[in-house]
């Protein structure tokens, strides 16, 4: 549908199913259902779908060959493809001028099911999907947040999961691969406390601890460019630039500066926190109770990816106060639109002349749900980071001396997002 309606029909982002689809439903909308729910995405994911389908059928054609060459993926590559594509979607989502019209959609969309299909061609399906699919590793990393789990009880399945290393010392979970080849009665569904699947016993993969930060990074920028002090700033670097430059060249300049804007934000976003890891080396170092085990003390880098996913509860809140708004107001769009999706003056259910209502909800609503949010996910950050640390350090003192430098940063991030949800927002998608 947004792929045929994003080139087939009307170019008006407002009269074409395929903007709203993609900016208010997929990517505002399923973020929340993965960390309120559950890895939604595992179900929903139509790449993965349409090329599970296309395994079978050559399968059946061929008496049972793979539709994959089967090379083994690289170790040390991690989730770096998910990295490099996240950062790529972010620059579409944030830069990009036209990245709401409508065969632009489309065409990026198909751009990257092709990328997606050739890395499961090249390394097959469920490699692919857990280290190089972005959506599906963002929105798994999401789901770890979510009370609910999936879990493989048979550890003889795991010795055949195209992923290796999928079971830890809390078994194997979240690994659907598994999961699919798992007999029933090996399989569970259970609940959970939110935010306990974030607590780990291994350090994650440095691409990943980047991946988070990225995230982090991205939705902030994303509220920070509709804030009047970056309005501001922009006016001042265009009229820097010269009054007598053309549109085209305002256009590119402007392009090249939200560019650069979007890659220092993220830099800046690892640099620190990767500071406050070496403030959280040096301190335990310096414990006596570290010193006294004869154990090298952890490295900055180590910790950084021991902690970083204590982070995901403040990049999830403040997710959902940024986007709370946005996909309230447009995500009405898709009442009238469901109706008259390439925008051809349809009414397939007799929705078309639904009204929109801009002001659905008042300031006070969404800034009290906003404040309630950053809140509560700080706290959570809190507790995962203080678990984390008697995890990891085994004795009490040196894991509290490790939660000052870590608590710094939290209060740090938890209040330039307040700062930032309190601005008066001067630019947004959709007018």
């Amino acid at each position: 549908m947004v792929v045929a309606a994003g080139f087939a029909g009307a170019q008006n982002p407002f009269k074409n199913i395929a903007p709203i689809m993609v900016w208010a439903l997929w990517w505002v909308g399923v973020p929340y259902a993965s960390a309120l729910l559950g890895n939604v995405w595992a179900l929903l994911n139509p790449i993965d779908t349409l090329f599970a389908y296309l395994e079978r059928g050559y399968a059946r054609l061929t008496r049972g060959s793979a539709l994959s060459r089967g090379l083994r993926y690289p170790a040390w590559l991690g989730v770096w493809p998910a990295v490099a594509l996240f950062l790529a979607f972010a620059w579409a989502e944030l830069v990009w001028e036209h990245g709401d019209t409508p065969a632009n959609v489309a065409t990026a969309v198909l751009a990257y099911c092709a990328i997606a299909w050739a890395g499961m061609f090249v390394f097959g399906r469920e490699i692919w999907l857990k280290r190089g699919e972005t959506f599906a590793v963002v929105f798994g990393l999401l789901s770890r947040f979510s009370p609910t789990e999936i879990r493989v009880l048979d550890p003889k399945v795991c010795e055949a999961c195209p992923v290796r290393n999928c079971r830890s010392a809390s078994g194997c979970v979240d690994c659907y691969a598994c999961f699919r080849r798992a007999p029933g009665d090996a399989r569970e569904w259970n609940l959970r406390p939110f935010a306990v699947g974030l607590l780990g016993d291994e350090p994650v993969h440095a691409s990943v601890m980047v991946l988070v930060i990225l995230m982090l990074a991205t939705v902030t920028f994303d509220g920070f460019i509709e804030t009047p002090l970056w309005a501001n700033s922009v006016e001042r670097v265009t009229a820097w630039i010269g009054d007598g430059a053309s549109p085209t060249q305002s256009d590119e300049a402007r392009g090249v500066l939200y560019t650069l804007a979007l890659v220092g934000f993220a830099a800046v976003f690892l640099a620190v926190y990767l500071a406050f890891c070496v403030a959280v080396a040096r301190l335990t170092a310096r414990s006596e109770m570290t010193a006294q085990r004869g154990r090298a003390p952890y490295r900055a880098g180590m910790l950084a990816r021991f902690f970083v996913l204590t982070l995901l509860p403040i990049a999830i809140a403040y997710h959902l106060a940024h986007y709370l708004s946005f996909l309230l107001m447009a995500g009405q769009y898709l009442i009238p639109l469901s109706s008259d999706p390439f925008g051809f003056g349809w009414d397939l259910f007799g929705t078309s002349r639904y009204f929109v209502r801009i002001a659905i909800v008042d300031a006070r609503f969404v800034w009290y749900a906003s404040v309630i949010a950053i809140v509560t996910g700080h706290i959570a950050a809190v507790y995962l980071a203080h678990v984390t640390a008697m995890r990891v350090f085994k004795d009490r003192r040196t894991a509290m001396l490790s939660q000052y430098p870590i608590l710094a940063l939290m209060i740090g991030y938890t209040m330039l997002s307040l700062w930032i949800i309190a601005q008066p927002i001067v630019a947004s998608r959709f007018g």
